[in-house]
């Protein structure tokens, strides 16, 4: 059995309410805890590895530590978030939960899928009120982050209060599709909280899997929300609506690779090559991406120019990355881009201290031909063709 199969097993028994078979001998067990870290999925994996027999019990005490620690930091979350939903109601504030904070309460039980922060969309009119809300709750702001301002409160919790739903530096026509209330609807019983219905709440989370993807990578919990969102809403979604509505975001070939490897991975449907590198990618990718990731979708777009990227190609853009992708880590660059050539030199300085620059670069001059065409094809067939 393969890692992914053993994967999928784990992740199906727990979404299923059943034991998982035992852990095949040929599978390092170290292999799963880092997989399960790395991709924010302890309770899934591990909370499914402890009811099978034959885990050393050198490792149960530190999986069942990490699967309660997620199912704490989940109590606390939802527990915040239902109080601060009141909380805005009360006050009149218009918000929306997005991401994790609506696609918890599709799984079985809202503990399977874990998230790190609160993502919440208020309206900007009302911003200012609900700053004073989450102070009031002992939430202290971290930063301002270009598009959201993230608070905190220790021990663990991050809220993210949005000013618009979608970044504007990574696609424009996105960006004007998600950017304001007009496609969410009051959820029952609310006068300020709104949702998606459940056809717009796909496009939204394929196109917040398709940015990740496409800026720095995403893992593979994101298939498992496409299977779980698939299986609970598949049969009443208006198919035609929702193509229609990907088409105009320009990720429906992007959704419809991600449906495939969800049902290969989760339903045993046949894979092919691709989709086994795509696994293999977006596994490694895990939760947050990688920075080096977001140099595939440049060299994709070069092939699409019938370019053939090469290693010393990929060496001169790591170096000298055009101004589309440092404008995600210097913001600034977007009304000073003539101020290019500085924010080349301080990521230089900074890639020289700090150990993720040097992993970066390692990575870079040792990349094989072959490994370049497998990310360009990967990233070729996703056919995001971001326009900024």
């Amino acid at each position: 059995m393969s890692i992914s199969d053993y994967l999928a097993e784990l992740v199906c028994a727990q979404l299923d309410g059943r034991k998982p078979t035992e852990l095949p001998q040929e599978i390092a067990l170290e292999e799963i805890l880092d997989i399960a870290h790395r991709n924010h999925m302890d309770y899934l994996f591990l909370g499914a590895l402890l009811k099978t027999e034959g885990i050393p019990e050198e490792y149960m005490g530190a999986m069942r530590s990490r699967v309660m620690r997620s199912l704490m930091r989940t109590v606390t979350q939802v527990t915040e978030l239902k109080e601060m939903e009141r909380s805005f109601e009360e006050a009149g504030i218009k918000n929306q939960p997005m991401k994790g904070a609506r696609m918890k309460f599709f799984y079985p039980a809202p503990e399977m899928r874990e998230m790190s922060d609160i993502d919440v969309l208020i309206d900007g009119a009302c911003m200012q009120k609900a700053t004073e809300i989450l102070v009031e709750k002992g939430y202290t702001l971290f930063r301002s982050v270009k598009h959201h301002d993230i608070y905190q409160k220790a021990p663990f919790m991050v809220v993210e209060a949005h000013k618009v739903m979608y970044d504007k530096t990574v696609d424009e026509e996105q960006y004007k599709y998600f950017s304001n209330f007009s496609r969410a609807v009051l959820r029952d019983g609310m006068k300020y909280t709104y949702d998606f219905n459940p056809e717009d709440f796909y496009v939204y989370m394929m196109a917040h899997m398709a940015k990740h993807f496409y800026t720095m990578g995403c893992g593979i919990r994101n298939l498992v929300d496409v299977y779980v969102y698939r299986e609970k809403f598949g049969a009443v979604l208006n198919e035609e609506y929702v193509k229609a509505e990907l088409k105009k975001c320009g990720i429906l070939e992007f959704t419809k690779h991600m449906e495939k490897l969800a049902a290969i991975w989760l339903k045993g449907e046949k894979s092919s090559p691709f989709y086994e590198d795509l696994f293999q990618y977006m596994m490694d990718s895990g939760i947050y991406g990688k920075d080096e990731n977001g140099i595939w979708n440049k060299f994709s777009e070069e092939k699409m120019k019938n370019k053939d990227a090469t290693p010393s190609q990929l060496k001169r853009w790591y170096y000298f990355p055009p101004l589309s992708y440092m404008a995600e880590y210097y913001p600034w660059l977007e009304t000073c881009p003539f101020l290019l050539p500085v924010a080349w030199g301080i990521r230089a300085f900074r890639g020289i201290f700090m150990k993720k620059g040097e992993k970066k670069r390692k990575m870079v001059h040792e990349i094989e031909a072959d490994k370049v065409k497998t990310y360009q094809t990967i990233y070729q067939n996703m056919g995001l063709h971001f326009k900024k």
